[in-house]
């Protein structure tokens, strides 16, 4: 039995949680309508709450 050894990059990703955009947004490049679910940072999601991106209710994403 092999097992994987977690690497640097991947013990320190950050808690993702996803949202649904309220309107047409580029999140990685790519243009996405409103409705479409992304996950991002906690930082991320203010901000894109601030801009009128997102809103209400979000569920936490695990990355685990």
């Amino acid at each position: 039995m092999t097992t994987k050894k977690a690497t640097k990059a991947e013990t320190n990703k950050p808690d993702l949680v996803e949202v649904t955009l309220a309107k047409p947004h580029t999140h990685g490049r790519q243009r996405l309508q409103a409705g479409a679910k992304i996950e991002v940072t906690a930082q991320q999601k203010a901000w894109l709450e601030k801009q009128g991106v997102v809103g209400g209710q979000q569920e936490e994403v695990s990355n685990g």
